[in-house]
């Protein structure tokens, strides 16, 4: 009953995410980036990891060039099979290549195995308390549990955020969310 409540609501929010008009999607991903400085800077981030946003999701690259450019280190996944990510240095946009599923990831030979002070998290629905529903393979629910001192900010925009979701034991959920919404 859970498994076909997620697929419902992740067909819906897919949907709604990718019909979203250009402008809107670029104002709302420039809100969304705003909050994010000011949260990171508030939290002297020096370590983040970042997924690397794919179709629709909120535009992060203005925001992981400029940190990056201001000497924060940030790594970004390697979707491997098996749930499995590994995690190599962004060092900009023309250094990704293609990656399984249709993700791009940093090129590198040796993944990083470090600690990181946050991780921004993709997923298509959150409630304001952090539960997620991500795209349905576990990877992040994996990777989050593997790094609990982590700080984890999911990243949506507004109409993504809901007043509950379907949750199983499993799922892992994030410390905040990030939706450029100010006025909540």
């Amino acid at each position: 009953m859970i498994a076909a409540e997620k697929k419902v609501l992740r067909q819906r929010m897919l949907a709604l995410r990718d019909a979203m008009d250009p402008a809107a999607h670029t104002a709302q991903s420039t809100a969304i980036q705003n909050e994010l400085r000011t949260l990171i800077r508030e939290r002297k981030v020096r370590v983040l990891h970042s997924f690397l946003p794919m179709g629709s999701e909120v535009d992060l690259f203005p925001v992981l060039d400029e940190l990056l450019a201001e000497g924060i280190a940030i790594y970004a996944p390697k979707t491997l099979k098996g749930r499995v990510l590994e995690h190599y240095r962004y060092l900009g946009q023309e250094h990704l290549v293609p990656g399984i599923f249709g993700t791009r990831h940093p090129d590198g030979d040796e993944p990083y195995t470090g600690t990181f002070d946050l991780i921004l998290v993709p997923g298509l629905a959150f409630t304001a308390k952090g539960d997620r529903l991500g795209y349905g393979a576990g990877y992040y629910d994996n990777f989050l549990k593997q790094h609990p001192k982590a700080y984890s900010v999911a990243v949506c925009f507004p109409f993504q955020l809901v007043d509950i979701l379907p949750v199983e034991a499993h799922d892992h959920p994030v410390q905040r969310v990030v939706s450029g919404d100010l006025s909540r």
